[in-house]
This record gives C-alpha cells, structure tokens and sequence, in this order.
C-alpha cells in the first residue's frame, strides 16, 4: 500500500509504529515528494527505511533526553534572606534566612539556614532552624538541627544533635 504525504510535518518522520498487527508504517527522509511503505517487520533489517527511521528515533530521543546539570552552590560568606528554589541539588555553605526547596539539599558544615526546608533528600552537616519536610533526612556528625522534621526515613550519624518534633511520614 502506498499513500502521498499531506503536509511538510510529516516530511522526514514515520507516521508510526505499530507492531499489534504486524505491519510498520515507514516514511522516507531524503525527498518529501517520495511515498509511504508498509513493510513486514521480517523486512525490517535488510530496509533503508527502517535505517533512516531509525536515525531519526536516535535524533529524537537525542534532542527530548533529560538535561543533567551541576548542583547550585551557595558558597561560605553569601547570605540571603527570601526564597531558594531548585528543580536539581541544592549545596548551602552560606547562611540563607527563608524557605528552601530543591530535589537534593545539603548543608555543609558552616552552612545555616533558617525557615523551612523541602527536598527528596536533605543532608545536614551545618545548623538548620525552622521546619524541615523531606523524604530522606540524614544528620551529620556536627550538624545541629532545632527544627520540626517530617520524613519518611531518617539516619542520624554520631555526635550529630536534632531537637524539635520528629514526624515520620
């Protein structure tokens, strides 16, 4: 069976992939002018066309992969009063006086915050006043942590000091 193509979007891209009923639609990407095939999937690896579709998938899942970035880091000496907002990690050498939220947050050692903290997973090291909502929270050996908790787990390593409601999720 062959079809014309109908507009310019569907220049250079296979209409689909259907494996339920043993046929696979594929386009040519060379010239917008060509026409569609349907070939069985025991044509698939002696075809060209399954070749260019398949460089256009690797294209695809090239261009739509997750952008993996470097943790924010607010270093020793900075400070900020207000909101801090991250969809990545969080590194708090700093002191921050608000509310914190980021998928991954740790406080080093000479980092303070003060409000209230929201992370998957929150790692103390430093001070941390307020409230704390998190999934995994773990309390270093010198951190200090005055604060409400809710987690579902909680590691809270030697000499490492928590006060405050603890509240397992």
């Amino acid at each position: 069976m062959f079809g014309k193509k109908n507009s310019k979007e569907e220049i250079g891209l296979a209409e689909s992939l259907d494996h339920s009923d043993e046929t696979i639609q594929v386009s040519f990407s060379e010239n917008p002018s060509e026409d569609q095939a349907e070939i069985l999937p025991e044509d698939l690896e002696a075809s060209p066309q399954f070749e260019a579709k398949t460089d256009i998938t690797e294209r695809l899942e090239v261009l739509t992969a997750p952008v993996i970035t470097k943790p924010s880091i607010l270093s020793q000496g900075f400070e900020f009063e207000g909101t801090v907002k991250s969809s990545g990690a969080l590194i708090i050498s700093g002191r921050i006086v608000g509310d914190v939220s980021a998928g991954v947050i740790t406080i080093e050692e000479e980092g303070i915050v003060d409000g209230h903290i929201k992370a998957d997973a929150l790692t103390v090291k430093g001070n941390v006043l307020g409230e704390i909502y998190c999934r995994e929270l773990t309390v270093g050996p010198n951190a200090h942590v005055a604060a409400d908790s809710h987690f579902d787990t909680i590691e809270v390593q030697r000499g490492g000091k928590i006060s405050g409601m603890l509240n397992k999720s």
